[in-house]
């Protein structure tokens, strides 16, 4: 049977492509490795998220997207979280620490973080959304 959430299978190899937070054809304890770069919340268009709400409201919802990935997640899996440094759309906020506190705080253990420097800091434009390319500008260039 083809499973329309599948967006790419090779061997025991699976894209899905559904709500992460609703997805019920995903079982806990079951992915070895998670990759995202989830919403900034810096009023990108998405299809179903608004991605300009208050920041109080935009980490309850990391809350709940990382509870999710924990619970989805082997023992023994890896977790690889693309967020920016900080962002200063909308105020000044400090993501990636908050983030990173909160993930802790629900048990995922901290391994490194890398700095993604594209080595142009005058471009000010990112690519922030799966298929768009909009997005407002870069966050926390490095220098």
């Amino acid at each position: 049977m083809i499973d329309k959430n599948v967006y790419f299978r090779i061997d025991d190899i699976e894209i899905i492509n559904d709500n992460f937070l609703k997805t019920e054809i995903i079982k806990n304890d079951s992915i070895d490795l998670i990759i995202t770069s989830p919403p900034y919340n810096v009023d990108i268009k998405y299809n179903d998220y608004n991605d300009k709400i208050s920041y109080k409201v935009y980490l309850e919802f990391t809350k709940k997207w990382l509870e999710k990935a924990y619970q989805l997640i082997k023992d023994d899996g890896r977790f690889c979280l693309n967020i920016p440094l900080d962002k200063n759309k909308g105020g000044q906020q400090s993501v990636y620490a908050d983030i990173i506190t909160i993930a802790k705080e629900m048990g995922w253990k901290y391994h490194a973080t890398v700095i993604w420097n594209e080595q142009n800091i005058s471009r000010r434009t990112a690519w922030g959304s799966w298929l768009s390319a909009s997005a407002p500008y870069v966050i926390a260039p490095l220098r």
